[in-house]
């Protein structure tokens, strides 16, 4: 509300200063301008600091720039050079950087909140019906406010009020940001404490950026879904460009015509906003995306046929309410496949492609009017039918049609998902902990339990569990390969599980069976990644790599004291040769990553009975089989 209030209050005050179109468009600028070079390194900061605090700070001084505005006149003058537009410029431009340092914080912050993903397009959706459902609503309080500003000037004399209408207006806005403020302040959220800990500077914020863009690139899933809502708003744009010039000149109708033509998408969006949320319960969210986007597309170009109102608002309303679905779903979707430290900078750089698309899309739609109106043929029909071939429908035309190829951009994803974990696919647990935990004996129990119950279990284990994964496992924990460097050793690792998952793990999933595994992952991320300190995020992508992006619907980890397990181990290995101090680091490394991962991993305590272990672990297998979705949709693939 205090967006929308603000952006209004400001284009009523300049064009009462200056009365000038490019004044207006000159300010209209500065909230656009900003996304170029601001967006990418206000990703990076949400990432880095902590993201409570990035909000409560951006809204606190929001609140202080709206309180500058309406004394923009009385603070330029004598000072030379600074004139009202220009200091209106600069708080606009601070406005919308602000705005973009706190949105990403937001966008990341769901999913500490939310932390079944099944449930992330609806708490999108309803931030987004939060965003846009004020727009028509932000009109009215202000509208109502100038009138109120006016009226109390002139019954109490006070000549500011009267003669500045929007100055109540800017005044109330400031208390929104304050509000906005104290309700964040209410919320848990996952502080982002050990990337706050790190100094910054400018060669850590260039690497955090490098490494969110090579993600956003590189991840076989996220990059399609990227590329297709560029390309969708791209379309949008094309739309919101040439949509009140196609309602005068083709559809013959006036302001009113294209309000009811504003109403009927915004009518369809909030359908679409709230039916987002359980039509993803039911279907998986890369299916709806790629649907509603190309429908968008179709619906789109249906619009740029058209010759009557009607059938327009008709049209518009379904283009309105795939934008409602498709919105929230890529969101989702984004967000549930970004890794924990990257959700900033994937948020921030989503909002900069929509913005570049949107503006790029803009400044092309006319050329394309223009051109084809040069040299279009007049009109093309069949029988009695005729349709006059216009610049305008063209550009619509155009617009749809890119609107549909970035839909079937967004099924590459489909086809990646479904090869990663075909439909019907079984479930995947996996049991981590340190040397002596226990795994082996849990292992063996839950087998017996899930058999008992009529599934098929499949029961492996990590080095090994192949013929080759037998002969690199020799390798690996053989106490004369003492010399190993780290490297190596992460990445032999890498490549028995990349065996164990084609010959094992994928083929059992595929038939539908239970894939009950003795380490996976994780063990790679806590003991080469943490413990060897060769970096979380190096070891988890030559991992991804290796598995296809495969991970597990559970991870159980037997969490026991490190001396504990130490005692009750009776063999020595290369790695326990390291000695306890080193499992006292695996079992912190652990612990920290089901922390920050809590939504897959179950932490047991194993310093128990057998069977009270036991008991707890089937009590977590059963909630993750009622939960387990037949479409075999990938977990979120998360990391430190």
């Amino acid at each position: 509300m205090g967006d929308w209030v603000g952006l209004i209050a400001i284009v009523a005050l300049v064009q009462r200063i200056y009365d000038d179109e490019f004044a207006i468009a000159a300010v209209l600028l500065a909230r656009i301008g900003p996304a170029l070079l601001f967006s990418p390194i206000a990703g990076v900061l949400g990432d880095r600091w902590d993201r409570k605090k990035v909000m409560v700070f951006s809204d606190a001084a929001r609140a202080g720039l709206v309180l500058i505005l309406p004394f923009v006149e009385t603070i330029t003058r004598g000072i030379p050079l600074l004139t009202p537009v220009l200091l209106l410029f600069i708080v606009s431009a601070l406005l919308e950087m602000l705005t973009l340092l706190w949105q990403p914080a937001k966008d990341a912050s769901v999913p500490d909140m939310v932390e079944d993903p099944k449930h992330y397009t609806h708490a999108y959706s309803l931030l987004l019906m939060a965003a846009y459902a004020t727009f028509p609503l932000s009109g009215l309080v202000f509208g109502a406010l100038a009138k109120a500003s006016v009226s109390l000037g002139e019954a109490s004399g006070l000549q500011e009020f009267a003669l500045n209408p929007e100055h109540l207006a800017l005044f109330l806005d400031a208390v929104t940001f304050l509000v906005s403020a104290g309700l964040t302040m209410t919320l848990r959220i996952k502080p982002r404490s050990a990337a706050a800990k790190e100094p910054l500077s400018f060669k850590a914020g260039w690497n955090d950026l490098v490494t969110g863009v090579r993600f956003l690139v590189g991840h076989q899933m996220i990059r399609p879904w990227v590329l297709g809502i560029g390309g969708a708003f791209a379309g949008i744009g094309t739309f919101i460009t040439m949509a009140p010039i196609f309602v005068g000149d083709v559809l013959g109708g006036g302001s009113g015509s294209f309000g009811l033509l504003v109403a009927a998408v915004g009518v369809g969006m909030g359908g679409g906003f709230i039916l987002a949320g359980p039509v993803a319960q039911v279907v998986p969210k890369d299916i709806i995306l790629s649907a509603v986007v190309i429908a968008m597309g179709v619906c789109t170009v249906a619009f740029g046929s058209v010759s009557t109102l009607t059938s327009a608002l008709i049209f518009a309303s379904f283009c309105g309410a795939f934008a409602g679905f498709a919105y929230p779903s890529g969101y989702a979707l984004i967000q549930e496949k970004l890794e924990p430290g990257l959700r900033a900078r994937g948020s921030a750089a989503v909002n900069s492609i929509i913005r570049l698309a949107i503006v790029g899309a803009a400044a092309v739609a006319p050329v394309v009017v223009k051109l084809v109106d040069r040299a279009a043929p007049g009109s093309v029909g069949f029988a009695d039918l005729r349709l006059e071939i216009l610049g305008l429908r063209v550009a619509m035309w155009l617009g749809g049609l890119l609107i549909v190829v970035a839909g079937l951009v967004t099924t590459k994803a489909i086809g990646v998902r479904r090869r990663q974990r075909p439909a019907g696919s079984g479930l995947f647990l996996v049991f981590e902990g340190t040397d002596g935990s226990g795994k082996t004996t849990q292992m063996k129990m839950l087998e017996e339990y899930l058999t008992q119950r009529g599934h098929r279990v499949v029961v492996s284990h990590e080095p090994g569990g192949t013929r080759m994964g037998e002969k690199i496992r020799g390798l690996l924990l053989d106490p004369d390969h003492a010399e190993l460097c780290g490297k190596a050793e992460a990445l032999l690792y890498a490549a028995d599980r990349a065996q164990h998952v084609e010959e094992v793990v994928m083929p059992a999933l595929e038939s539908g069976a239970i894939v009950i595994s003795d380490r996976y992952v994780d063990s790679s991320v806590a003991y080469q990644g943490i413990v060897r300190g060769l970096g979380a995020d190096q070891v988890r992508a030559v991992n991804r790599w290796g598995t296809s992006g495969l991970m597990p619907d559970l991870v159980i980890l037997l969490d026991v004291d490190a001396e504990k397990g130490w005692d009750r181990s009776d063999r020595r290995d290369r790695i326990e040769n390291e000695g306890v101090d080193f499992q006292r680091q695996v079992q912190g490394a652990y612990l920290l990553l089901a922390e920050r991962h809590s939504a897959r991993f179950a932490v047991v305590d194993a310093s128990r009975s057998p069977e009270a272990i036991a008991a707890e672990i089937r009590r977590r297998v059963d909630v993750a089989l009622m939960s387990h979705e037949p479409s075999g949709d990938l977990k979120p693939e998360l990391a430190t």
